[in-house]
């Protein structure tokens, strides 16, 4: 297993955290003079965005950008707006998922809830939507030729649509029959594949104004990354401790998740041991004997050791297309790290 991040994401990380602190803090000040006091609010909210992770959708978009051979600065502003798109997308998921734990610290609607629950909720969902305008604002102060932006912008667009379609799949797959191999896939290709891998390196190499050739071979990197990425997710919400991964343990049994490891568990499994899974499925009182019981299913059927095969396909199947690329080596080195860290990871 590959348990350390790469230098670049590192490194991106301690460059990126204060750029993002002082923004927000630029932020705060602009709530002075309302009516009512937002300040706590945004407190929650800047504590949840700079609570660690690894703000590898931001490294990605330099990472992009030096892919076309262009300074990553032009694409500074731009990837702190895709750190910030995913604080909102993780703010909204935390709320639909009733998730309670991320990054070892309370969801912002569980910190804004003390008072009500309903405020708290609510809330969340207003903050949520603000780190999405405020990723569209940073874009658009890229410092590149304004087509460039635009293009950037329009992708930005398009990528939120297809998480929000993906989103609303994977709300409603629990009440539905369970999906197939296939169909695991398209859901995890817009809810998360759209946005984690392809979006910031496009973003990064149309503002770098990177030729054809180069957002195909990036294009052709991310999009298998995405779906291996996704998979080593599920395993690692599933089958991982809340102590290693930061997430509330067991959820995604407790939430009915469609995932390649349910759906080949459903498979694999004797009858019996899928009746338990099935009946495991989307029960939100489920003990933790219950859980680790659905968790030995998973495991004891070979769809686990399954899905880190696949995932494992998926990755090499990405790395290939980084061979003979148009794209700096030193580049072309760091992607390699990171898909391997990112399909291998431990937390």
């Amino acid at each position: 297993m590959t348990a350390s991040p790469p230098a670049a994401l590192v490194r991106y990380a301690r460059e990126a955290d204060p750029l993002l602190r002082e923004f927000l803090a630029r932020k705060g000040r602009d709530l002075d003079g309302l009516p009512l006091d937002l300040r706590p609010v945004h407190a929650a909210l800047t504590d949840y965005i700079l609570r660690g992770g690894k703000r590898m959708r931001g490294a990605l978009a330099l990472l992009g950008c030096e892919a076309a051979g262009a300074p990553p600065e032009m694409a500074r502003n731009a990837s702190l707006g895709l750190e910030l798109l995913h604080a909102y997308l993780l703010i909204h998921d935390d709320f639909m998922d009733g998730d309670e734990l991320r990054r070892g610290g309370p969801t912002l609607h569980v910190s804004l809830g003390k008072r009500s629950a309903h405020l708290g909720d609510s809330l969340a969902v207003l903050a949520g939507s603000l780190c999405e305008a405020w990723a569209l604002e940073l874009l658009l102060s890229s410092p590149v030729e304004p087509e460039r932006t635009l293009r950037a912008a329009k992708l930005l667009s398009a990528a939120v649509q297809s998480v929000i379609l993906g989103q609303s799949l994977d709300l409603s797959a629990p009440f539905e029959p369970p999906l197939d191999d296939d169909g695991v896939a398209r859901l995890q290709a817009l809810k998360t594949g759209s946005y984690t891998f392809e979006l910031p390196l496009r973003i990064g190499a149309v503002l770098g104004a990177g030729s054809a050739a180069v957002l195909d071979a990036l294009e052709r990197f991310a999009r298998p990354l995405g779906i291996a990425f996704q998979i080593a997710d599920d395993l690692l919400g599933t089958l991982g401790s809340t102590e290693v991964t930061g997430k509330p343990s067991g959820s995604d049994l407790r939430e009915g998740k469609r995932t390649l490891l349910v759906a080949r568990a459903l498979k694999m499994a004797s009858p019996a041991d899928a009746g338990l899974l099935r009946q495991s499925l989307g029960r939100r009182d489920l003990t933790e004997s219950g859980v680790e019981a659905a968790r030995a299913v998973l495991l004891q059927s070979g769809a686990a050791a399954s899905c880190r095969a696949e995932a494992d396909r998926l990755l090499g199947q990405a790395l290939v297309a980084l061979d003979g690329a148009p794209i700096p080596e030193p580049v072309a080195r760091t992607l390699r790290e990171i898909a391997a860290y990112t399909v291998r990871r431990e937390s």
